[in-house]
């Protein structure tokens, strides 16, 4: 029975929610989807502050971000992934 119910969870890195609609969302998919789904990103629960540190981080290591579009990508992060983000993890098939 339980190799039938694990053969029923979705494989792992399949893309289960698309991001919130708003501005910066473009932005966000082009700079964080070369190196991660979406998923990544729902589930965080980070500050703006901590945001801004990821997000300058994330530039160190190579991602595609302009100056002048980090507080726009921040700000969009923030909104929808902060403190109060309310994301449900969904089930995935053990890695073998």
């Amino acid at each position: 029975m339980k190799i039938a119910a694990i053969l029923l969870l979705p494989l792992l890195g399949t893309q289960f929610k698309p991001l919130p609609p708003g501005p910066g969302r473009a932005l966000a998919e082009t700079a964080c989807f070369a190196c991660h789904s979406a998923d990544i990103l729902v589930q965080q629960r980070l500050t703006e502050k901590q945001w801004t540190a990821t997000v300058e981080k994330m530039m160190r290591w190579g991602a595609e971000v302009k100056e002048s579009d980090k507080p726009l990508l921040i700000k969009f992060l923030a909104t929808h992934f902060g403190p109060e983000n309310r994301f449900t993890p969904t089930k995935t098939k053990p890695v073998r």
